[in-house]
């Protein structure tokens, strides 16, 4: 398992609102021919205005990706 935390601020401009990203990488090994990773990664920037498409407002939100893989390894 990995994990990094970014935070920015802007000092010129809003310094109490703070910028997130944040991922998580985690490996794992199933068996001798299978494995499987998960990535997520969660996102909040204070100056990214996302709309709401149920609301109509835009607003700063929190993103977050999600990926999951499988890998098969043989030899021969």
């Amino acid at each position: 398992m990995q994990t990094k935390l970014d935070l920015f601020s802007n000092y010129a401009h809003n310094p109490q609102n703070i910028d997130i990203d944040w991922s998580v990488l985690i490996n794992m090994k199933v068996n001798e021919y299978l494995s499987a990773n998960l990535v997520t990664q969660l996102v909040y920037d204070d100056d990214i205005n996302i709309l709401d498409p149920d609301t109509g407002e835009s607003a700063p939100r929190v993103q977050f990706m999600e990926m999951f893989g499988v890998g098969l390894s043989l030899k021969f």
